[in-house]
């Protein structure tokens, strides 16, 4: 009996760790080393040839993993192919070549314009424009495609006279009209324009990156499925953004930035922010900014479809929960501009200081009005201004950044139903200004809501506002 039994583990055993011998097997039968292909590792070699003719028959052969293995890697595009992993060896260093004319462009497949931002002219950041969407990395109309490993993809600072504000090169990475992608453990260094930009993409998982200098870290048009988790950002332009998002959830990441830590310039439906940390100012310098060298953080979190261009469609089903801010701007700006329109909007347990210039606003303007809107357990610590010029603010439709507001604390606008619950809003210093701004809310509910001079209600202005009830 008992040999029987032994039996039976041993059985038991082989069949529970079958697959993992199975997946090691094929893993090392399908492993491509691209130096078996001519790369050099030493950082002159141009290697574009032999990286993508390591994932040309890795492809061709039913997919697998290219090696990047230490050393640093010059290159022009490469082409990435479904099925395929890339990975980055721990001391890998994947590197953008500086001559421009190594880049090649992302064609669409389809018709994309209606991702275009309209920011920066002509042309620029559009999707039918070659010169824009060049890149180091290109994924078009691929599927199942890693790029994972400890390395680093370094975009080199890529200067082009002729490219956006006469400076801008190429993307680190583009994958569009693709699906079922991952990114993980990699670093993203020096991108010559966004580290990672995306149209029209489904399920993928950025996990564990970090990214330092360049311009936007993650920008995505068109996403759906798409999870960011885990990742570090330390960027000279926004961090994470972009637009017409369908379930995207933003958690557990420590973004730092001298422009917007998430920035949406599109609608989205379906979107969770939750348990990061957003903190300025920035640790590298914004890059537009050129010899100015600005640092200051702007917005922690700004939803402004249309900010850059008329961007259609709905802001529904946004829940920011858990959220710690320190030492910028603006804490969060919810916008609504010509075409959009506002509903289901969440924010709570969310703690902001160190604020020094804009107050939290929710704000509609040519676009529809926000209904259902509720903000619980949040606590801001301002920054007071006592210039006298600020009480002369006129507000209007705002730019694409924050900007100062006629109140110091908040400041609503076009909103049928507002539930301030468990709000603290907390001045150091002197401030000419009210702490409240309400502009045409059909019914306000404050429930525990603490500012400076709340016992006479001396700090909230109300303009063409129905129903208030303050408890």
């Amino acid at each position: 009996m008992m040999k029987k039994n032994i039996l039976q583990v041993v059985l038991l055993m082989t069949f529970l760790f079958l697959p993992l011998f199975v997946e090691d097997s094929v893993g090392e039968g399908t492993l491509y080393d691209i130096r078996e292909y001519g790369a050099k590792g030493d950082g002159q070699t141009l290697n574009t040839n032999a990286i993508n003719s390591a994932i040309e028959d890795c492809f061709r052969n039913g997919g697998g993993k290219v090696l990047i293995p230490s050393g640093v890697y010059l290159t022009g595009t490469i082409y990435l192919k479904d099925n395929i992993t890339i990975y980055l060896h721990k001391e890998a260093v994947l590197k953008g070549t500086s001559d421009v004319g190594q880049y090649k462009s992302y064609i669409p497949l389809g018709d994309l314009t209606m991702f275009d931002s309209g920011e920066g002219g002509e042309n620029a950041n559009s999707s039918v424009d070659p010169h824009w969407n060049r890149a180091l990395i290109l994924g078009v109309g691929v599927s199942n495609v890693t790029i994972e490993g400890e390395g680093i993809i370094d975009g080199n600072h890529v200067f082009d006279p002729e490219g956006e504000e006469k400076m801008r090169g190429p993307h680190a990475v583009i994958f569009a009209e693709s699906r079922n992608l991952l990114m993980s453990g990699v670093t993203m260094n020096c991108a010559s324009n966004y580290a990672f930009m995306a149209y029209k993409i489904e399920d993928m998982v950025f996990h564990e990156l970090e990214f330092n200098e360049g311009w936007d870290g993650i920008h995505i048009r068109g996403g759906k499925n798409i999870t960011i988790r885990n990742c570090r950002f330390f960027t000279g332009d926004d961090a994470i953004a972009g637009g017409y998002w369908e379930n995207m959830v933003i958690n557990d990441c420590y973004i730092n930035s001298s422009c917007n830590g998430i920035r949406m310039i599109m609608p989205a439906i379906g979107l969770t922010i939750s348990n990061c940390v957003f903190a300025g100012p920035g640790k590298y310098a914004h890059r537009t900014s050129k010899e100015k060298k600005r640092n200051n953080m702007l917005s922690a979190i700004i939803l402004q479809p249309g900010g850059w261009g008329k961007a259609p469609g709905k802001i529904k089903d946004v829940h920011i929960h858990d959220i710690s801010i320190d030492t910028m701007n603006n804490p969060l700006m919810i916008v609504l501009n010509e075409g959009n329109t506002g509903n289901n909007i969440l924010v709570e347990r969310m703690k902001a200081t160190h604020i020094n210039q804009a107050a939290i606003s929710i704000e509609s303007w040519k676009g529809g009005t926000f209904s259902d809107v509720t903000f619980r357990d949040i606590s801001v610590n301002y920054i007071g201004d006592a210039n006298p010029e600020l009480k002369n603010i006129q507000v209007c439709q705002p730019p694409a950044d924050s900007r100062p507001l006629p109140c110091w604390g908040w400041y609503a606008r076009n909103v049928e139903n507002l539930v301030l619950e468990n709000v603290r809003l907390n001045l150091h210093g002197e401030d000419i200004r009210p702490a409240f701004w309400l502009n045409n809310i059909g019914k306000a509910e404050l429930i525990n809501v603490n500012y400076p001079g709340c016992e006479n209600k001396s700090s909230i202005v109300l303009e063409h506002t129905g129903t208030v009830i303050n408890k």
